[in-house]
């Protein structure tokens, strides 16, 4: 049954319901607390003996806080189990709703609020009268801005400094110049006086950047409010000293900044005034003191002004940000210019911003220490700061690096500088983070025990994104996470053997265990050129001088005439791109190296990079790892080596069946590193094969490794005897799948 009862406390009416704060019970709800909205400023809702909370409940406690707000009060929840904290979190709510452990700590919240309430009074200047409303002890630092990088508009919140919009990966220099910021908005005025104004409004605060190199900037709460209420013009000046002398006076503090709506020439306007204080180190760019201005009584000001096409009054109980984002929208800003404290203002409205001092940007911000001496550019050290904002430090270590993305660890810590959970942060490019992030939900997490990658957050800038990993062993953050390549490493092909079994036919079983019989189209699932390799005819002939043109090549080392690669590639694969096969399917990895799995002391298994993840050719992550050890892991030291290691693989490659094993035959140098090589490929058919259902078509697997073989002559890195022996494999590979169409 559900109840709601009510009783005013130490400082709020509180709020009691019981039951379920359902869709039914939200009418019943509303009801009760309807005459009391009327009549409070400040309610409490004390959730203790709620148990359910659905979204019409939501949006009955919203309905109640907006008619609060309006009427400069607040709306306070308390006594949330955690059920309903995790529907509150989950919804975004927790920003909009104040929420409090206990009931006391509610009450001495809303005893704050109204000790900071503001006060009303008027005065008179000469033929202007004005009225005020201040808000007594409203006075915060200020924040400067020394160090270069990108800042959010939600960290500058309202401010003014010297930068350019931060909008591509490196800075564009002929942009620079005074910018202002406010709320979800900015404007430039170039340095360059051949450059042009502009401004930018922004979905989100926090996705909006800025290219700061020096910079003051203020929170968005002012410290009062000033309207002239006189239908005479004043001059800007005038009314800055006038405004700045009444509240210093009356206590409100050291002025620091100014918001100024009104008309001039009959112009709407909003305009940005920061107060340039005498005798602090401040230290204004040279390039800014062309835009400084200075009041006949001496008021030093730096600034600028958005033009627009029409202007609001602001009603009493409105708050000052939303005022502005109604403002300043995309379709009501005309342009911006320099700050104007020359031209007759009608109607003003001044928000005045008091500063308790200067404190340093830097040490309010979160802090991004790279482990190493490694670049880390601005615009990394910004997707970073947006998705830790739990953490005040974060300490970064890149990983291995991958062709189409980069990878770190990332250790962070909080404000009282306790360690929190490992993470690893993956930045690449938008596409790639938002493929990752959904794949990984949508086929590793419901599949694969033992796979603590889980997506914490993904956050984006231009075309640049970044993701954040948990990335906690099953044994807590003491277990040590190492690569599949350590232990490819150290252990022997006899120890490896039955570690590759568990991977592959236990772990990752719900994966290759479930094949699905339907059409595949090899030519067309397997072309490098279409995901990340579209240039790899161009740099294979740069590289290795070997033309797309021409459909053989001959092999230096061994006289061997072989299908030229990457004619088969630019002619083939485009001929036979539409060409299906009967065979079996299942979720696959997409490109499964040794890298992207991991062990912990247990041998619990961990996959990372999921972007490619789908549905594909059940043999194609086999055909993938043996891409790396017959390829990549090859021992060339020397030509001779490559020599021999073709004529070696020449035979390897010498059959049409999938069934039919290599045989471990080799008589040359590095006598256990090839039989490991050779080893862990014949594990890799046999999983293909078994995975099939026995089928020993060689084509689907042989295509799924020429997608990772052909593209070797495009690694940074890659010595170039290996680039040369993945362009012999390559034409030993299109020559069994040109005998099989025959």
């Amino acid at each position: 049954m559900f109840n709601v009862s009510s009783y005013s406390g130490e400082t709020a009416i509180v709020i009691n319901p019981q039951g379920r704060l359902d869709t039914v019970n939200s009418t019943v709800f509303m009801e009760k607390i309807r005459n009391l909205i009327e009549s409070e400023e400040y309610m409490i809702v004390d959730f203790s003996g709620c148990n359910y909370l659905s979204s019409s409940g939501i949006r009955s406690l919203m309905v109640a806080a907006k008619a609060l707000k309006a009427k400069g009060g607040a709306l306070l929840l308390t006594g949330l189990i955690a059920e309903l904290q995790h529907v509150i979190e989950m919804t975004g709510l927790s920003t909009v709703f104040p929420v409090f452990a206990t009931l006391e700590e509610a009450e001495k919240k809303v005893a704050g609020l109204i000790q900071g309430k503001s006060v009303s009074y008027g005065f008179r200047e000469g033929p202007h009268q004005f009225s005020v409303n201040q808000i007594p002890g409203k006075e915060t630092c200020a924040t400067i801005w020394h160090e270069s990088g990108i800042a959010g508009y939600d960290e500058l919140v309202m401010s003014v400094g010297y930068g350019s919009p931060a909008e591509a990966l490196t800075e564009d220099m002929n942009n620079r110049g005074l910018f202002v910021t406010i709320g979800n908005c900015s404007g430039i005025l170039p340095s360059d006086e051949e450059g042009s104004p502009d401004f930018r409004v922004v979905l989100d605060s926090s996705g909006g950047g800025i290219f700061v190199h020096w910079a003051l900037s203020f929170g968005h709460q002012p410290g009062g409010v000033v309207r002239l209420l006189s239908s005479a013009s004043i001059s800007p000046g005038q009314l800055i000293h006038s405004v700045i002398q009444k509240l210093e006076n009356q206590g409100f503090g050291k002025a620091g900044a100014m918001v100024i709506a009104g008309y001039r020439l009959r112009t709407p306007s909003l305009e940005l005034a920061f107060v340039v204080p005498e005798g602090e180190d401040i230290s204004v760019p040279e390039a800014l003191k062309k835009f400084l201005v200075t009041t006949g009584e001496g008021i030093c000001l730096l600034g600028a002004g958005f033009l627009l096409n029409s202007l609001k009054p602001f009603e009493s109980g409105s708050s000052f940000a939303d005022y502005v984002e109604n403002t300043l929208t995309i379709d009501n800003i005309e342009g911006i210019g320099e700050l104007d404290i020359t031209t007759e203002l009608e109607a003003p409205v001044v928000w005045l911003f008091s500063s308790g001092g200067w404190k340093e940007a830097a040490s309010q911000r979160i802090l991004v220490e790279p482990a190493d001496d490694f670049a880390f550019e601005p615009y990394k050290a910004f997707l970073a700061r947006r998705l830790y904002q739990d953490s005040a430090r974060i300490v970064i270590q890149p990983l291995h690096g991958g062709y189409s993305a980069q990878t770190f660890q990332v250790s962070s810590y909080d404000r009282e500088g306790r360690k929190l959970r490992p993470t690893v942060l993956k930045i690449s490019s938008r596409s790639l983070i938002d493929r990752e992030a959904d794949r990984c939900t949508r086929y590793a997490l419901p599949y694969i025990m033992n796979n603590s990658a889980i997506v914490l957050g993904t956050v984006f800038y231009g075309e640049m994104g970044a993701l954040r990993y948990n990335f906690v062993g099953i044994g807590g953050e003491q277990t040590r996470l190492k690569w599949l390549t350590h232990y490819y490493n150290e252990w022997p092909a006899g120890k490896l053997e039955p570690l590759f079994d568990k991977i592959f036919m236990q772990i990752l079983k719900p994966w290759y265990g479930q094949p699905v019989r339907e059409t595949i189209y090899p030519f067309r699932d397997h072309d490098p050129t279409k995901t990340f390799f579209p240039s790899l005819c161009e740099i294979a002939e740069e590289v290795l001088g070997i033309s797309a043109g021409n459909k053989f090549i001959t092999v230096p080392e061994t006289g061997q005439k072989l299908i030229n690669p990457y004619w088969f590639l630019k002619v083939e694969f485009e001929r036979r791109r539409e060409e299906g096969m009967d065979y079996y399917t299942a979720v696959c990895h997409g490109d499964l190296n040794m890298q992207n799995i991991l062990l912990d002391n247990d041998l619990n298994v961990y996959l990372i990079d999921f972007s490619e993840t789908r549905p594909r050719a059940v043999v194609s992550d086999f055909a993938r790892l043996e891409a790396i050890f017959m390829v990549e892991r090859a021992p060339l030291e020397s030509e001779d080596d490559l020599k021999e290691i073709t004529r070696f693989v020449t035979k390897v490659y010498g059959n049409n069946r999938l069934d039919v094993l290599p045989v471990d035959d080799w008589t040359g140098k590095n006598r256990e590193i090839m039989s490991r090589n050779l080893s862990m490929t014949r594990k890799m058919r046999q999983y293909g094969f078994e995975c099939s259902h026995g089928d020993p078509s060689v084509i689907p697997y042989y295509m799924a490794m020429l997608e990772w073989v052909l593209p070797i002559v495009c690694y940074n890195g890659v010595p170039l005897l290996h680039k040369k022996l993945s362009a012999y494999i390559s034409g030993l590979l299109c020559g069994k799948l040109m005998q099989s169409e025959e």
